[in-house]
């Protein structure tokens, strides 16, 4: 590959901090090894030199990049941020593996200092509102005293980070986010530590500096703080993961900590058609917090299509026939990624790829629709209406909606004659048994469809959902929904039996793809969250849900929150290669998203 001007610019920078702005499809990688070879070829020891990525993957995939463009080894280290400072605190402060908790450990510890700081750690939700701004805390290092947290009380967080680093301290153990804040202690409380590890290294590249969080621009800062030889990779334009702590800001202040930096800016984009450069342009123009930026398109115009859908099952009908348009033409299937803000999105599109037979693999495990309480209940009903009653599936159902029945009803027996003759005494709670029997051997006779409108509709399992939406705080929206879809995904169906096929055989399906994602995706179309897109191209992209209130989110409050997401639909739209499919629903009269029109303005 031949480097263009602005690449040979920051290939053959030596000295002093740089800041390269590495639009989509820039060359970024090869502009970092390209750097890595000429640094050494120029007499810099390969010992000396570091390069800091976000993942495992990226430092392997990069280590094995530069290894090509040399016949010898050189010793330059590889890492990631976490692995780098996790290293320093072993040699410095004698932590092992064993000392990092993780998984179920640290979910005992997390609900341990809910209950200390009273918190209902059982409301899921409320629970996970706690643990974010932990996150935060520690992710931008704040002082916990002048914090005002978003999503939690600021006295009880308090408590609660209190009494989760007292238990850490207490069992002997850290997790990951120790790494770095236990690190940069160290080297602000031993300057000779620091000192030390500043002379093992003399030159710091840093790959996809816009996913970086305020800490780690702190210790980054603090090691290259003898040489100032900071060269720093990204693009402002691509900081998607806030919810990490990452922050686009970032950019801006190395400019300011290092006003003498050289900061060039890699503007011709070897990925994306002209056109789709050009809307990408348009769409992300619109936000202000940026550095001014002129892509430039090596190729030619590609395909952007915008389409609406009167509703998802209809949205996911033409997807499956334009990826048999396209697979006709000769496209393999991994040439095509399907890319949604949120994994609901994709509900039936899984279902229709999979009743369609087309090969699928997912980037990122997907929650089982299939195993949602509300397909389970209607599942259990079935089961029972055919004849395959347990106790395990009446208990689940007979107080969905409630009847009062007690459970001693089905402990005594799991027939009509066992429950009626625990009521004999009880005329009204007999004829409570008698009308709920009564209604599953109607049920038996319809269709799945109808079965599920009478279960809705005259058993009254609208109302319980009701008053478990109420319950759990959540839009009674996202439950009938959930209802919408499963009657769309039976619609095919004729009995209930053909139903419960089905539905075992989707619910496989998902959990086989969740287990063996991205096992291997030869082969196979590519499901992808936009957040999980980035980094990755493809010759055909689809982005579905394009609505308002999906992308953007409807829970953006401000005017960054919309910049976020407005930055997130720009990293999708940037994935294409050739063709890209926008589609969006015009169902409940939802507006198109509003970023379809800022890509044409």
């Amino acid at each position: 590959m031949e480097l263009n001007v602005p690449q040979k610019q920051a290939v053959f920078h030596k000295e002093g901090p740089c800041l390269v702005i590495a639009g989509p499809g820039s060359g970024k990688t090869a502009v970092l090894t390209k750097r890595i070879s000429e640094l050494i070829n120029s007499g810099v020891p390969a010992q000396e030199i570091l390069v800091i990525t976000f993942t495992k993957a990226a430092a392997i995939e990069m280590k094995e990049r530069f290894n090509r463009l040399s016949d010898d080894v050189h010793p330059v280290t590889f890492g990631t941020f976490h692995s780098l400072f996790w290293g320093i605190l072993q040699k410095e402060k004698g932590f092992k593996s064993s000392d990092i908790i993780m998984g179920q450990m640290r979910n005992k510890i997390l609900k341990e200092a809910m209950t200390i700081a009273d918190i209902d750690k059982d409301d899921i939700a409320l629970a996970n509102s706690y643990i974010t701004e932990l996150s935060t805390v520690n992710n931008k290092n704040i002082d916990l005293e002048s914090y005002e947290p978003k999503y939690a009380d600021a006295t009880k967080l308090k408590c609660f980070i209190e009494a989760y680093e007292s238990l850490k301290a207490k069992y002997h153990v850290i997790d990951f986010d120790d790494m770095l804040i236990k690190a940069y202690q160290l080297f602000i409380d031993r300057p000779d530590i620091l000192n030390k590890w500043q002379h093992r290294f003399s030159y710091y590249l840093v790959d996809e500096m816009q996913d970086m969080n305020d800490l780690q621009f702190k210790l980054t800062n603090l090691l290259a703080d003898r040489t100032h030889n900071l060269f720093c990779v990204g693009d402002d334009d691509q900081s998607i993961y806030g919810f990490r702590g990452s922050n686009p800001k970032i950019m801006r202040d190395f400019m300011e900590y290092y006003p003498n930096a050289k900061q060039i800016v890699l503007d011709y984009n070897y990925r994306n058609p002209a056109n789709v450069v050009k809307s990408a342009g348009l769409l992300i123009g619109k936000n202000e917090n940026r550095f001014e930026k002129n892509i430039k398109s090596t190729v030619g115009d590609g395909n952007i299509q915008i389409i609406e859908k009167k509703s998802p099952a209809i949205e996911a009908e033409f997807i499956i026939n334009k990826i048999g348009e396209l697979r006709k033409n000769g496209t393999s299937y991994d040439e095509i990624a399907v890319l949604y803000r949120n994994h609901s999105d994709a509900r039936y599109l899984v279902d229709k790829l999979t009743t369609s037979g087309i090969s699928f693999y997912l980037k990122e495990k997907m929650p089982n629709i299939y195993s949602h309480f509300i397909i389970a209940d209607i599942e259990s009903y079935f089961q029972i209406a055919i004849g395959n009653a347990t106790k395990a599936r009446l208990l689940s159902v007979i107080n969905r909606p409630n009847r009062y029945l007690h459970r001693q009803a089905v402990e005594n027996g799991i027939t009509e004659k066992s429950m009626l003759d625990f009521y004999d005494n009880n005329p009204g709670y007999y004829k409570v048994v008698e009308s709920f029997w009564a209604d599953i051997k109607l049920m038996a006779k319809m269709s799945p469809g109808a079965a599920i409108s009478y279960l809705c509709r005259v058993m009254d399992y609208d109302n319980f959902l009701l008053q478990e939406a109420v319950s759990n705080e959540v839009d009674i929206a996202e439950y009938q929904e959930v209802i919408e879809f499963i009657q769309e995904v039976f619609k095919d169906c004729r009995t209930i039996r053909q139903a419960i096929d089905k539905l075992n055989g989707l619910r496989l399906k998902i959990d086989y793809e969740n287990r063996n994602r991205v096992v291997d995706k030869s082969g196979k179309v590519g499901l992808y969250t936009l957040h999980s897109s980035k980094g990755l191209e493809f010759e055909n992209v689809f982005i579905i849900s394009a609505s308002d209130g999906v992308i953007p989110t409807n829970k953006c409050q401000s005017r960054e929150d919309i910049e976020a997401e407005r930055r997130l639909f720009y990293v999708g739209i940037t994935r294409c290669k050739r063709n890209l499919y926008i589609t969006y629903t015009n169902k409940k009269n939802r507006d198109k998203s509003r970023f379809l029109d800022e890509m044409f303005d």
